[in-house]
């Protein structure tokens, strides 16, 4: 699935941001996968800021898929709402 694979820490209470390169008319997926210790969130805006998806659920497995109309650059933020990091895996096609 994945084209490409970042492993990283998030800080207690703060966020990462990404940009990542989205083919138009090709649904997008970003899949992120946390060490089990905090509550992540992950929101997908595009290249305006506008908010296209978002995974607000209570743990740090989130999904988002949507299909870009056209290629462009998206921004990905993965905010930990914990008291301490976590190391996560993000996939991106």
């Amino acid at each position: 699935m994945s084209d490409t694979e970042t492993s990283e820490c998030v800080l207690a209470n703060s966020t990462d941001t990404y940009t990542h390169r989205f083919k138009g008319g090709v649904e997008a997926i970003v899949i992120v996968s946390g060490d089990g210790d905090t509550d992540l969130d992950l929101y997908i805006y595009d290249e305006y800021g506008n908010l296209v998806d978002y995974d607000l659920d209570t743990t740090d497995t989130m999904v988002c898929s949507w299909t870009p109309s056209r290629t462009a650059t998206y921004t990905i933020k993965i905010k930990n709402l914990g008291s301490v990091r976590n190391y996560y895996t993000m996939w991106t096609n």
